[in-house]
């Protein structure tokens, strides 16, 4: 069975990504009742008074080689769901970090001959492109503000 190259390439590529999109939890403190992801708040420097419930360690997906906003708004948003389910009402950001997921490379050949009546011809051609996946992973602590 021949199975054409451009399709199992790309969903090879799309498992490998949906792999790496992930929520890592670690409670530290009691979970409260769950709330609205949009009630979290995102706090860059620590309020005051807060409790500590959970580490979490979320990614934000896979590109090639450079980072990019849409991913950092996507894993934050992802940390927004899992402490909402821990009934924390905010996040305090740790930790924005790349990490290595492996590398992709494209690259497609071919060779011919060919010949007249007293001509034989060959030709023949490769091109080769590739670069390092980037995980996008941001590390937070679920945290109540009372």
């Amino acid at each position: 069975m021949k199975i054409p190259v451009a399709p199992a390439a790309a969903l090879l590529v799309g498992f490998v990504l949906a792999s790496c999109a992930d929520t890592r939890t670690i409670m530290v403190g009691p979970a409260r009742p769950a709330i609205s992801p949009q009630a979290v708040r995102v706090y860059q420097m620590p309020p005051r008074r807060f409790d500590r419930i959970a580490i979490l360690n979320s990614s934000g997906g896979t590109s090639w080689i450079f980072s990019d906003q849409p991913s950092l708004d996507l894993a934050i948003g992802r940390l927004r769901e899992e402490a909402a389910n821990l009934g924390a009402n905010g996040i305090l950001l740790q930790q924005v970090y790349d990490e290595p997921a492996g590398g992709l490379a494209i690259g497609v050949g071919g060779f011919g001959i060919g010949g007249g009546r007293r001509n034989v011809y060959a030709g023949g051609g490769a091109a080769n492109f590739g670069g390092p996946l980037i995980n996008h992973r941001v590390q937070a602590i679920a945290i109540y503000v009372p």
